[in-house]
């Protein structure tokens, strides 16, 4: 969660604001800063949001902490690790699908997400993926659980 603090108030140090609209934030991270395509950019802003590091009014976000809060180290450079910080919203649609495919095959939790990491760690997809993939396979409807999962993985 340091990274992802860290991340956030470097980001608006470096554009010298308070406040950006949600393209800038997403165009800084990816263009001017090089820090992450285009599609983790918009995930790191998602995880700003979900993780209430981030508020958005009307379209623009501004840190919710005060960027002289945080001492940001000298080389502070965030990488992949930031990306993969667990929020609530993550945490609920993952396991919505897992109770899913859990109902629909009668199999245990453990079984479910030793099916769900291998499919993961086979296809390299995010795991939100890959339990819709498991579900797929498995015949279980979970097309209401698709919209939160693009929103989760920064998508629209």
């Amino acid at each position: 969660m340091d990274e992802l603090r860290y991340a956030i108030a470097l980001l608006f140090r470096r554009k010298g604001r308070e406040e950006l609209t949600e393209r800038e934030f997403v165009l800084s991270a990816s263009m001017d800063l090089r820090w992450f395509p285009p599609r983790d950019a918009q995930r790191l802003l998602q995880l700003g949001l979900e993780t209430k590091l981030l508020e958005s009014h009307g379209g623009n976000i501004r840190p919710a902490f005060p960027l002289d809060s945080v001492d940001v180290p000298r080389d502070f450079v965030p990488t992949s690790k930031t990306l993969e910080v667990a929020t609530p919203v993550t945490e609920d649609v993952f396991l919505r699908i897992v109770d899913s495919l859990v109902a629909a095959t009668k199999t245990d939790r453990r079984g479910v997400i030793a099916g769900i990491n291998a499919i993961q760690e086979k296809m390299d997809v995010d795991v939100e993926v890959a339990a819709l993939i498991a579900a797929r396979q498995t015949g279980v409807d979970v097309t209401r659980l698709i919209g939160p999962v693009k929103a989760h993985l920064g998508l629209r």
